[in-house]
């Protein structure tokens, strides 16, 4: 295991997706971009929950690695601008060796594929055999460019003859200065790639990631991911123009998961677990045959919030950290779900946390437009995070009760460079710069990036305000999008985690149906429905993870009939044929 993966004391590190989003900002610009405009830059919605990482250092990281690429273009724009106003000639030469480099490496890939592709193509005509239309396609294309680039360094070292004949200066005096010139850039681009590496090492090796002060907008930030309430967007519906499939029938659908930031909706009970609040019999009640009605309470049997804090108290141990077979990153929390359209214009929670007296009459209103879940999770290295959702309603002198599961994968394992060998020290470092003088056409060009700063810059001074403490018209403050989620594995490559990710989700289930039946037992409720049901959910087999059913010569619904498709073969005459031949 890897220094990022284990703390001091050998125990797994449970930052270690932070640390991979930060090196996510470093390597990936897309993922730089995203952070800095969609998040940081967006002051007008709440950043979705952060599920096994912390958000604060991933948008310090972002902000650092801009600023170290603006200073790289910035850098290689002086340079340039020295070199226009000294000897404009040797700019000139400059930019064309820089184009001409270009123009060469895109030559000799292309050409090392027209080679291979002319080879074949001679191959399959000598020995008349058949050739795919694409092939000979992707041929003409390759040729067509291999053209263009042939044309294009011709022309570039043309232009540089005649910058140098053109020059007032001597021929060895401009290819001097464009030398310097062009050492100057090589340094910048390569003082940058060594920066950037040299941030890597100190994150990699850092025991706590936050940075040392934090702006009003990343204080906004960690107060929003940790937030008690979580504002989901409800699903359109569909475009009744659009052209209807076949209908398909989903068991879950990730995209409308409320659950922002958890990832995909892996596990839900379809209906909710419901059983009638009644008293237990005992042998006289047996024997006296009482009705439902007279075993009924004739108030409530008890409040919703009364399971919920006993469910807290019996689920804590799963995580004691005085046990060593503890589950990793166990936590349990209070989330409150309100739909986008049903946040109030002035909510009193955008401005301070609900308290408990608060949080307790949310969990007692099974009707209201916030619905209170006890959110329970369990993450590997934050890599792997599995949370469940558990929400008690008390309602029709019956008690429900909703589960949901949901799992967040590991993050792409580019980002997880720095766990290699020798990939974090002074080597790394030198390396990190030979790779920027490698690419150096592609960073100098990159240069034009410095027109999208202006327009950075002033969104990040307009993101110091919370401007969701302001009404206007049309508000939605629902999470736009979680970097967490975005970058998770898709659920389907991640077959060798669904076994961790299952156990984790039974265990904790497991233990809540057990400490929902002892606090019944101990409300002198009768429990005998519940443990049958409970039982059937244990033993159940069949997960609904995202798959599809498909049903065919299947009836649902009351009064419902089977009419055969005359498209299909009558299967049971072909039978019944089939035995009076044989008789």
């Amino acid at each position: 295991m890897s220094r990022s993966g284990r703390d001091h004391a050998g125990a797994l590190r449970q930052d270690a997706a932070t640390r991979h989003l930060c090196t996510g900002v470093y390597l990936d610009p897309e993922l730089r971009t995203v952070v800095l405009r969609k998040v940081h830059n967006d002051p007008r919605h709440m950043v979705a929950p952060s599920y096994g990482f912390d958000l604060v250092p991933v948008v310090g990281h972002a902000w650092l690695a801009w600023r170290l690429e603006t200073a790289q273009h910035l850098g290689v724009l002086a340079v340039f601008t020295a070199g226009l106003m000294i000897r404009p000639a040797s700019a000139i030469v400059v930019l064309s060796v820089l184009a001409f480099w270009w123009s060469g490496r895109l030559f000799l890939r292309s050409a090392l594929v027209v080679l291979p592709l002319r080879a074949k193509e001679i191959a399959d005509h000598w020995l008349r055999r058949a050739r795919w239309r694409s092939e000979g396609e992707e041929l003409r294309q390759h040729e067509r460019l291999l053209r263009l680039c042939g044309m294009g360094c011709v022309v570039l070292i043309v232009v540089v003859f005649l910058a140098a004949s053109l020059s007032d200066a001597p021929l060895g005096e401009t290819a001097g200065t464009a030398g310097l010139l062009l050492l100057s850039i090589a340094v910048v681009v390569g003082g940058r790639g060594a920066a950037h590496q040299i941030c890597l090492n100190r994150m990699y090796h850092a025991v706590s990631l936050l940075p040392a002060r934090l702006s009003p907008r990343l204080r906004a930030i960690s107060e929003q991911q940790s937030h008690p309430y979580v504002v989901y967007r409800r699903p359109s519906p569909p475009d009744p123009e659009e052209e209807q499939e076949r209908p398909a029938w989903d068991l879950i659908d990730e995209d409308q998961s409320p659950f922002v930031g958890s990832g995909t909706l892996v596990h839900r009970w379809l209906p909710p677990l419901t059983i009638q609040l009644l008293e237990a019999m005992n042998v006289v009640d047996a024997m006296e045959h009482r009705s439902m009605e007279e075993r009924e309470y004739a108030g409530p049997a008890f409040q919703a919030h009364e399971l919920v804090d006993h469910l807290k108290k019996a689920m804590a141990p799963m995580g004691d950290a005085n046990d060593p077979n503890a589950l990793s990153g166990f936590t349990v929390n209070d989330r409150v779900y309100i739909a986008e359209s049903d946040v109030p214009p002035h909510a009193e929670w955008l401005r301070e946390l609900p308290d408990r007296h608060k949080m307790n009459s949310i969990i007692d209103a099974p009707y209201g437009a916030e619905h209170h879940f006890l959110e329970i999770g369990a993450s590997l290295t934050g890599e792997i995070v599995t949370t469940v959702f558990v929400r008690v309603t008390v309602k029709g002198k019956a008690l429900s009760l909703d589960f949901a599961a949901c799992a967040l994968t590991r993050t792409p394992s580019e980002y997880h460079v720095l766990n290699a060998f020798a990939e974090s020290g002074a080597t790394a470092v030198l390396r990190s710069a030979l790779r920027e003088l490698g690419v150096l056409p592609d960073r100098v060009a990159a240069v034009r990036s410095l027109a999208q700063a202006p327009a950075l810059l002033i969104g990040a001074v307009r993101a110091r305000k919370n401007r969701l403490l302001k009404p206007r018209r049309g508000m939605a403050i629902g999470a736009q999008l979680s970097i967490r989620q975005e970058k998770s594995t898709p659920w389907r490559q991640s077959q060798l985690d669904e076994v961790t990710i299952h156990d984790h989700m039974k265990l904790i289930e497991q233990r809540l149906l057990k400490a929902v039946e002892d606090f019944l037992e101990d409300h002198k409720i009768d429990t005998s429905a519940f443990k049958r049901r409970a039982i059937g959910i244990i033993n159940s087999g069949v997960l609904n993870m995202g798959g599809k059913v498909e049903m065919k010569q299947s009836a649902v619904g009351v009064n419902a009939r089977v009419r055969a498709d005359s498209r299909e073969p009558d299967k049971n005459a072909e039978q019944s044929s089939a035995h009076e031949g044989g008789e």
